[in-house]
């Protein structure tokens, strides 16, 4: 069974007067198409001067350097309003590179490149640089199609050398470097095989370095004395001296007594993991790092301590820091019976919220990677860190297990996150005391156990905000505030440098447009650019943070709560995971604590599957989007352009619209053996369904009444 729900009569009666408005005014604008988008699937719009009368204009662009459109073809709308369009690409179009844009009688948008490559960021081996031989990773959207997508570098020579992917999908795109590529920046181009010689999209410049080779001298703790630990710290002494080496730990076990700081420049190497153990007394009062430093690696070793902080931390100056193949037991529960009671001599911390991470991360181009970590708290705690690896680790915790703050340029891949407590909470994506973390790539994870508090599987938090309200004058990238910023966050006393926040248009003209911050002084703001709609008095805008342009693709999630885009998702991409006994996967729009609008908009849940829909007793999980403003200040949407596609959902799931919400659509899904399918809440505005199945579901769809006609655009 399918569902397509078209313009409402109600909404067809309003937009008649809408459409002479806006043909005496301005020629219609698009400022979001959703994307990728394939034959016989819906097409979304978004922008302003839409009208009942809009026609969407698709054509393929020639295969030429400087590609245009010979033939447009014009397509009726299924749905409309005054921001948005959604029409139906013809099931009969072979799959390519597309341009569109939206006619109003004689006038014409700006026009949208469809299914081109749209690359969010990259990452190489040496993190913000690539080495020869080495590794080069690009990330976003529409990056591949099942065919042969390539890379172009170009250096200052213009000569381009071009690259074939070792594995390519829709979202990743990951190439190995010729040992032979000179240093030097690099122009880096991408096609995905899809159009011609036009179909190429620039991807910022690439950076190639030599490896920085630190010193090869290797110290052998067994050559500094008969006493391990001793020893030990006798080598580090000598390593620092030299400026730099490898201290060599043969099979045996090293007692430390205090911090070990390693040296800038210097690997802590073991013989194997299973055969190098160093160990910590049981502290009272610990240190606040076991292991610390700059530069520096650990590899081949194992870590057991009891009570403790922070097992390995690097520092905010570091540049290069890596963990391979290290393994570390932090339990500061260790032979006890009782949590607060003494046991047999042992009394542990009150809680385990006194402890820190296996591993915490300050610095700028890590890599943790074929680790084996269990620790009291966190696992993993990625705080201000920017440009890393972590990849193929187990990683089980009794607090949370991984928190990750003010970050980008991240990949977190191919990892076990279990919580090893029954008490072991959910895990979280923040911006807490920042205004953003994005460009991470979270893939092919196995995320498992958690009942503690809310129980996430993963979620973006924080509440924090710097303005809601008018606007004085646009110019350009210019913004004059119509009153003064407030800082929100949960700090005493709140950050005041919003650079790299987001600008977002809530209502008004303009609205669906965000932008970044690049500086600001009292009502004087900057953009990172112009906007397509620019925002006039009308307009209502919110300053937050951003925690937009996130991959979440191929990754496992069983028993525990919400996987859920907790606001400020803007553009992000959920698809191939894979769910069972959890609340599900949820996008949301928020005012918490009424510190500031965080809106979520064009998220796309894309071919995700819900095994089991049971949750835990009598929860049951969805697919879901809603909004919520505790102020009741504000009542437009908070949620704009969200995709359900392709997904399917078994045993007691279902897909909930929820309230605040605006152009959702719903398409190609399939629900199995539950009691509802769909079901729209009365505030959701401009719900498409179409294409959806349903098997053994008792209740297909359930529309809630709306409590007035029409389509309000807010206060």
């Amino acid at each position: 069974m399918s569902t397509v729900r078209c313009i409402p009569v109600a909404l067809a009666v309003l937009l008649t007067p809408l459409s002479i408005l806006h043909a005496a005014s301005s020629a219609p604008q698009i400022v979001w198409a959703s994307g990728p988008i394939r034959p016989d699937e819906t097409l979304v719009l978004m922008g302003e001067c839409f009208t009942s009368n809009s026609v969407v204009e698709m054509g393929l662009l020639t295969d030429t350097p400087e590609p245009e459109v010979k033939e447009w073809t014009a397509l009726q709308p299924v749905q409309a309003s005054g921001r948005s369009l959604k029409v139906v690409v013809p099931k009969a179009w072979p799959l390519n590179v597309w341009a569109c844009r939206v006619r109003e009688g004689t006038a014409v948008s700006n026009v949208e490149a469809l299914n081109e490559p749209d690359v969010w960021w990259w990452n190489g081996d040496g993190g913000e640089s690539a080495m020869p031989g080495g590794w080069l990773r690009v990330f976003g959207k529409a990056l591949n199609f099942g065919g042969a997508s390539r890379a172009e570098l170009r250096g200052a020579s213009g000569a381009a050398i071009t690259l074939s992917p070792k594995t390519a999908t829709c979202y990743a795109l990951a190439f190995d470097l010729p040992r032979e590529l000179a240093p030097g920046a690099y122009a880096l181009k991408v096609h995905n095989g899809l159009g011609g010689a036009g179909a190429w999209s620039d991807a910022g410049t690439v950076t190639v370095r030599q490896p920085l080779a630190w010193k090869g001298d290797v110290f052998n703790v067994k050559d500094f004395g008969p006493k391990p630990g001793e020893a030990l710290v006798a080598a580090l002494k000598q390593a620092e001296t030299n400026g730099g080496g490898i201290v060599y730990l043969p099979r045996g076990r090293y007692p430390v007594k205090d911090t070990l700081k390693i040296p800038t420049n210097t690997v802590l190497r073991g013989e194997a993991m299973e055969l190098v153990s160093l160990y910590w007394p049981d502290f009272e009062k610990p240190p606040a790092e076991l292991i610390t430093g700059a530069d520096f690696g650990v590899e081949a070793l194992s870590l057991y301590c009891q009570n403790h902080r922070n097992v390995i931390a690097d520092t905010a100056a570091s540049k290069r820091m890596f963990l391979r193949h290290v393994r570390v037991r932090a339990n500061a529960y260790f032979m006890i019976e009782d949590i607060g009671k003494e046991f047999r001599g042992r009394k542990g911390p009150a809680s385990h919220r006194e402890c820190g991470a296996a591993v915490l991360l300050r610095g700028t181009n890590f890599e943790i990677t074929d680790c084996d970590l269990y620790a009291s708290n966190y696992g993993v705690r990625v705080l201000k860190a920017k440009t890393g690896l972590i990849a193929r680790n187990q990683i089980r915790y009794g607090g949370r297990g991984y928190s990750i703050e003010n970050t980008e340029r991240l990949i977190f891949e191919d990892n076990l996150v279990a919580g090893d407590n029954l008490l072991a909470i959910g895990n979280d994506i923040t911006t807490f005391w920042s205004n953003t973390c994005r460009h991470i790539y979270f893939a092919k994870n196995r995320v498992q156990q958690m009942f503690g508090a809310d129980r996430e599987m993963m979620t973006l938090d924080a509440a924090s905000g710097a303005y809601f309200g008018a606007v004085a004058a646009v110019a350009g990238t210019k913004l004059t505030l119509a009153g003064d910023p407030v800082f929100r966050d949960y700090a005493p006393k709140p950050h005041t440098d919003w650079t790299g926040a987001a600008v977002q248009v809530l209502d008004g003209k303009g609205a669906g447009q965000y932008r970044f911050v690049t500086a600001h002084s009292g009502r004087e703001w900057q953009v990172d650019r112009p906007w397509t709609v620019p925002p006039d008095a009308t307009s209502r805008i919110s300053i937050a943070p951003f925690r937009g342009r996130n991959l979440f693709i191929g990754n496992s999630f069983e028993d525990g709560g919400a996987f859920q885009l907790y606001a400020a998702a803007h553009d992000s991409m959920v698809a191939e995971n894979k769910g069972a006994r959890m609340d599900g996967f949820l996008v949301c729009g928020l005012n918490p604590h009424g510190w500031g609008y965080q809106p979520s908009w064009y998220c796309q849940f894309l071919d995700n599957e819900i095994l089991e829909g049971n949750g835990y007793g009598h929860r049951s999980a969805s697919f879901g989007t809603g909004g919520s403003d505790e102020t009741k200040a504000y009542d437009g949407a908070l949620v704009r352009g969200t995709i359900f596609r392709r997904n399917v959902l078994h045993n007691n799931a279902r897909i909930v619209v929820g309230g605040m919400t605006e152009d959702t659509l719903v398409e190609n899904c399939t629900v199995r053996d539950s009691d509802l399918g769909i079901l729209v809440k009365a505030t959701a505005r401009g719900t498409l369904l179409r294409g959806n199945l349903f098997e053994n579901v008792t209740k297909s769809v359930q529309e809630e009444t709306p409590p007035v006609q029409g389509h309000p655009q807010g206060k």
